[in-house]
């Protein structure tokens, strides 16, 4: 009786072929897996900042709207690990204007909250991976602290969604944070022990596509006077886009 089986060669075959599949397969599942995570985060993340406001205004009697000082509001009914008032000495992110004093809390699931530091309070057309129309909304990118910036520079209150002037009364605009879905990691910042300016030349901010075909880490969130919500088309995708 003659006995069969593969030969050497088609063993190698076999190998190889389950080899390329492997390598043509394994980095989209991969790419799959971190844009699921980065959903999840950022849902997380709009959900805890709603429990804060919540808290804050079932407990305090203060909404966003009432408290100038969001940086530290937020901070009452949160899991703050770490709270830095200058972000430069935690390590340096360059942005469109260089190393930044941003102010930034981590909290126990591994988020960074930042809110970052300009020269003004206001801004009509902010650029954080946005369909230019996205940027027209009026918000406060400040602090928002007055005890981290100058009273010139904190917004003194968060207002409606997208409205200088409203018809609930409110006569502030919201204010604007970013948040970073898994802290210090990849890709935002690349380099979390950079301490110098040169290093920082290359420690960017990598936001969204403005379509969310490619989330990123980072995700721009307004804060109204009542809520939280993501800002954008890519962030709103990422937020109530039914998972795959």
């Amino acid at each position: 009786m003659v006995k069969s089986g593969f030969t050497l060669a088609e063993v190698l075959i076999t190998l190889a072929i389950i080899g390329v599949v492997a390598a043509l397969s394994i980095p989209s599942v991969v790419s799959n897996t971190q844009q699921q995570e980065y959903k999840t985060g950022i849902r997380k993340a709009i959900s805890v900042l709603n429990s804060a406001i919540t808290m804050n205004m079932a407990l305090d009697g203060e909404s966003p709207y009432e408290n100038g000082d969001l940086f530290n509001y937020l901070q009452r009914h949160m899991a703050v690990m770490e709270s830095l008032t200058n972000i430069k000495k935690k390590y340096y992110v360059y942005t469109d204007k260089g190393a930044k004093n941003n102010a930034a809390f981590y909290t126990t699931d591994g988020m960074r909250y930042e809110f970052r530091q300009y020269n003004n309070a206001w801004s009509n057309s902010t650029n954080f991976g946005l369909y230019e129309t996205e940027g027209k909304i009026k918000a406060c990118i400040g602090n928002t602290a007055p005890t981290v910036n100058s009273s010139s520079e904190s917004c003194g209150g968060c207002g409606a969604y997208g409205l200088n002037n409203n018809t609930d009364g409110t006569t502030k605009p919201p204010c604007l944070i970013i948040v970073d879905v898994n802290g210090d990691r990849k890709p935002s910042p690349q380099n979390a022990s950079c301490k110098n300016e040169n290093c920082s030349q290359n420690n960017i901010y990598k936001y969204s596509d403005p379509l969310g075909l490619k989330l990123t880490d980072v995700f721009p969130v307004l804060i109204t006077d009542k809520q939280a919500i993501p800002y954008g088309y890519a962030a709103q995708k990422a937020m109530y886009q039914a998972q795959k």
